[in-house]
């Protein structure tokens, strides 16, 4: 069963109570430094991506398996969303001193947090590049007074999206991109995987990557949720799949199961409120590691 956004919080909220609770009865505080695994974390446990990552040492823990299954010493790659590195990090672990692990974040407030997680654990720090930037369609607004969801706070007075739940956070003086012109500034000549989770501007980033997607051809790890993009003009679901079926892509879930292929049948695997990740694979992909 797929769970809404707000009753995953909501779950997450009742163990949140709990490790205040007992961390208030030890006198320690709610943010710190803790390793969880085999990385060093600045976590604010009042937020639910770190609390999570507290809790159970990594979020959404399937999809850094996936990426530790499938991304090899040497390989290049980008998380495109990647708030505080929660898979970041295991994709520089993944890509050794050889490859490249590119992060890139919009807001200001994640992607101090990001940088300091990247900081906190030299060994990868090296072979990871945080890219402060907003990725933008074929037209670039240049708006630096913009806002973007990247904050997902279990109390907040501020105003939550209706869907997805997170609060704005202001984008500071982050550079403005279309992701092919990323690529290139980078000098970036091979891409072999690359996660999307954007809220809602998954078309901002693939319309503004055409040329990378049809070109290097990367496995995309994205998260879908046909409710945060508009029904209206390019930016609707509908569009977003039609434009990843016709440069040759396929999705697929994290068991290796193979979607449907219609936008209305993939769409209605997703409940009103809900989001899921899945693994959007070119044709031409050689074989991938699901378990």
């Amino acid at each position: 069963m797929t769970l809404q956004t707000k009753h995953k919080i909501l779950l997450a909220s009742l163990a949140f109570r709990v490790v205040r609770l007992s961390r208030k009865l030890l006198g320690k505080e709610l943010q710190g430094q803790f390793k969880r695994n085999s990385f060093q974390w600045q976590l604010d446990l009042r937020e639910v991506i770190d609390f999570m990552i507290y809790i159970s040492g990594g979020f959404e823990t399937y999809l850094s398996q996936f990426i530790r299954r499938n991304v090899k010493v040497g390989d290049v790659v980008m998380d495109i969303g990647a708030n505080i590195g929660a898979h970041t990090l295991t994709m520089g672990q993944s890509v050794g001193t050889s490859g490249k692990a590119y992060a890139v974040e919009a807001t200001e407030y994640a992607f101090n947090k990001l940088q300091k997680n990247i900081q906190l654990n030299p060994d990868v720090a090296t072979h990871i590049q945080p890219c402060h930037c907003v990725l933008e369609g074929t037209e670039i607004s240049q708006d630096d007074g913009a806002l973007i969801h990247s904050s997902w706070p279990f109390e907040s007075s501020d105003e939550r999206h209706p869907s997805h739940q997170g609060v704005l956070k202001s984008l500071g003086n982050a550079r403005h991109a279309t992701l092919d012109q990323l690529i290139t500034s980078e000098g970036i000549v091979r891409l072999d995987l690359v996660k999307i989770d954007v809220d809602g501007h998954e078309w901002d980033v693939l319309s503004g990557g055409a040329q990378t997607f049809l070109k290097l051809r990367p496995i995309i790890l994205m998260e879908l949720a046909p409710d945060c993009n508009s029904a209206e003009h390019a930016r609707g679901f509908q569009n977003i799949h039609r434009f990843l079926v016709d440069l040759g892509y396929q999705f697929y879930d994290f068991s290796g199961k193979k979607l449907p292929e219609k936008a209305d049948a993939l769409a209605a695997t997703i409940p009103a409120g809900a989001s899921r990740n899945v693994v959007v694979v070119p044709k031409d992909c050689p074989t991938i590691s699901y378990h």
